[in-house]
């Protein structure tokens, strides 16, 4: 991965003089495949405090010397408002003994490297045992991956911009860890929320719709401090023709939960404060609401069919209603056990994607290569009492996390039986069990290998490539990915 030392150390003398003492950690494992494991605390009852915090992230986007491109359809997606601010969102978690922080950020993509220079600044600094990053996934967000920028030629990424993400992380991260108070953590997971406006634009039709989510509640007054939230859907129902800088639906999952289901002066339900942090779950496929996919608003009694933010806020609206509708209806559980502990594996991935490669090669793609045309990467397992959660760096097809794989005799291997299984969800052991996508990376779609097809014939009948393989590593990442995962999870079941 490439790491830019005097960046660090950028970063380091920025928060210094903030009154922070900036310390460097050791550095991330070494090439090849390697495993950290460390055994969990145990308790008598169970015992964890948490932060929550929230830091602004929103461009400037009248900087004249400093464009800022959008990311997530084609290039030259200048943006030219902001209509809701992107925020870095943080978690800290700790059990007394071990502490680490969950952090979620407005953004398409972060990616290893960008991962890597937040966890030297704070790491030993705050005493973490883990510091996980996501992404939101926007696609009406500041590019910080490099392919949509002014041109195929020229990278999207400001580099005044990505500094900017990287100190609000870390100011986040701080104020987290700074707010740890005692908690009472409940799980909740609704099943086939918002079926009607998500669908799969590639077969087999395999979705991801359950709504998970961990609340964290004070200890001595219940009051909500914050939730974790996870569902898959891409957040672009604002689609294509957008200048306007915003998370998209997730803005108003957030706002929904937090503040209560609004419209105007009317509340059809009251939110419960604290702080919402969004991640999303198996995106691939891919998960969309599209810009010809009818969205129905009951409280409108309209159909919103044509890309909008009241069509952005029904999506969001009904993901917010169904956990607001969930809590008030007792569905959630006490989290039981004491557990917390952080397990992860450092891949090298090959980068089979002549495009990608070419892409690093000119810089516009900010990676760098070991061992050839291999990438660094990382999965791993965060267990927080009886709830698992995974961590994958891209953007993971269903199939692989839930069941469904097929074999198409058309694919371009010509596989007979799957590769991946069994679903990664079968492997983890929680009682409740998150896949948290775009975390600690940003490596593309995490395709099947026989669902793989970019040579004609093209399986199902299709007249052309899935769109996909285009913006995927290769074939073997899911095999990769979902192999280094399963033995994660088996060990997590072994030192139980």
């Amino acid at each position: 991965m490439f790491r830019s030392s005097s960046f660090v150390q950028r970063l380091k003398e920025v928060t210094k003089l903030s009154g922070f003492v900036a310390t460097s950690f050791s550095a991330l494992v070494g090439a090849g495949l390697s495993i950290s494991w460390q055994q969990p605390a145990i308790a008598n009852e169970p015992s964890f405090s948490a932060g929550f915090a929230r830091e602004s992230i929103t461009p400037d986007v009248n900087d004249a010397k400093h464009p800022i491109w959008i990311a997530g359809f084609g290039q030259k997606r200048q943006a030219r408002s902001v209509h809701d601010n992107l925020f870095a969102s943080a978690i800290a978690i700790s059990d007394g003994t071990r502490r680490g922080v969950m952090l979620a950020l407005d953004v398409i993509g972060f990616m290893y490297n960008d991962i890597a220079d937040i966890r030297e600044v704070v790491q030993k600094e705050l005493n973490l045992d883990f510091v996980i990053v996501s992404s939101t996934h926007t696609h009406e967000g500041p590019d910080l991956i490099g392919i949509w920028g002014p041109s195929f030629f020229k990278t999207g990424v400001d580099a005044q911009y990505l500094q900017l993400v990287k100190q609000q992380s870390l100011k986040a991260i701080r104020t987290a860890v700074a707010r740890l108070e005692p908690v009472r953590i409940q799980r909740m997971e609704l099943t086939n929320v918002g079926a009607d406006v998500v669908v799969d634009t590639r077969m087999p039709q395999v979705f991801d719709n359950n709504v998970r989510v961990l609340h964290f509640r004070g200890s001595n007054d219940n009051q909500t401090k914050g939730m974790l939230v996870t569902w898959a859907n891409h957040p672009e129902v604002l689609w294509n023709a957008n200048t306007a800088i915003t998370s998209d639906f997730v803005h108003y999952v957030r706002d929904g939960i937090e503040n209560g289901i609004r419209y105007d002066a009317t509340t059809l339900h009251p939110g419960l404060g604290g702080q919402v942090v969004y991640i999303n779950g198996a995106v691939g496929g891919l998960m969309t609401t599209l810009d010809s996919t009818p969205v129905v608003d009951s409280f409108l009694h309209q159909t919103l069919v044509t890309p909008s933010f009241e069509k952005a806020r029904t999506v969001g609206y009904r993901v917010a209603d169904a956990v607001l509708t969930g809590i008030s209806n007792g569905q959630e559980t006490d989290l039981s056990g004491s557990t917390l502990s952080w397990t992860s594996k450092s891949l090298l991935l090959p980068v089979d994607n002549i495009k990608f490669r070419a892409a690093a090669l000119l810089k516009i793609i900010r990676r760098k290569f070991e061992a050839g045309f291999k990438t660094r990467s990382e999965v791993g397992l965060l267990r927080l009492g009886d709830t698992w959660i995974g961590t994958i760096p891209g953007e993971l097809y269903p199939e692989i996390a839930n069941g469904g794989i097929e074999t198409p005799a058309e694919g371009d291997f010509k596989l007979s039986t799957p590769v991946e299984v069994p679903p990664l969800r079968q492997s983890m052991k929680g009682q409740m069990n998150m896949l948290l996508c775009l975390t600690n990376d940003q490596i593309g779609y995490i395709v099947p290998r026989s669902q793989w097809d970019e040579k004609a014939p093209f399986a199902y009948g299709e007249k052309s490539a899935p769109y996909g393989e285009e913006n995927s590593l290769g074939p073997n990442t899911a095999p990769m990915i979902h192999k280094a995962l399963t033995e994660i999870f088996t060990a997590a079941e072994t030192n139980e």
